[in-house]
């Protein structure tokens, strides 16, 4: 029973001690008539008040000298304006490219529309013999083919050549 005792003792003490009496407890009891006893009021423990620790982002970091911070800034500026640059190349790139593509589109076309231009800069004339022409450096007559294109008709300051159903003549240069 001693033992018991000293353990509630040793249990209740400590409470008892942090205690807080609340304003209302200060005041003297007043005893219920009814019953005659008298009420004690124990309160809880006061809870610990936690400091609330927020990173602010705008400040400057108290570990940082002013020259690493400003070493920080300029870097991050070089790094945005790299970015800036590489981006305005890659837009360059990419419209240059596609300026390409519709310029090889169009010479497709081209080359559907009119497919004598495809040899007609590689037909050479060198000279006119009667009804027979020098091309390329071959002696060529009428109904002959030079790379792939006829001879239809030689005059006599000129080739005329069909190539794919498309008629188109050859000079011969001004010396």
């Amino acid at each position: 029973m001693k033992r018991i005792l000293g353990i509630l003792l040793v249990l209740i003490f400590p409470m008892v001690l942090w205690a807080e009496i609340s304003p209302e407890d200060s005041q003297p009891k007043e005893e219920n008539k009814d019953t005659a006893k008298t009420t004690v009021a124990t309160s809880t423990p006061p809870t610990p008040t936690v400091k609330k620790v927020t990173f602010n982002p705008g400040k400057r970091n108290p570990f940082l000298s002013q020259e690493e911070v400003t070493a920080i800034e300029q870097n991050r500026k070089a790094e945005m304006r790299r970015r800036e640059e590489e981006k305005a190349r890659q837009m360059r790139l990419a419209q240059e490219e596609k300026e390409r593509l519709v310029r090889l589109q169009i010479e497709m076309e081209e080359r559907k529309r009119y497919p004598a231009r495809e040899i007609m800069d590689k037909i050479r004339i060198d000279g006119i013999l009667g009804n027979e022409a020098i091309v390329n450096s071959e002696v060529v007559g009428i109904g002959s083919v030079v790379m792939g294109a006829q001879v239809v008709s030689v005059t006599d300051d000129s080739v005329w050549f069909l190539y794919k159903g498309q008629r188109f003549q050859r000079k011969l240069p001004l010396l």
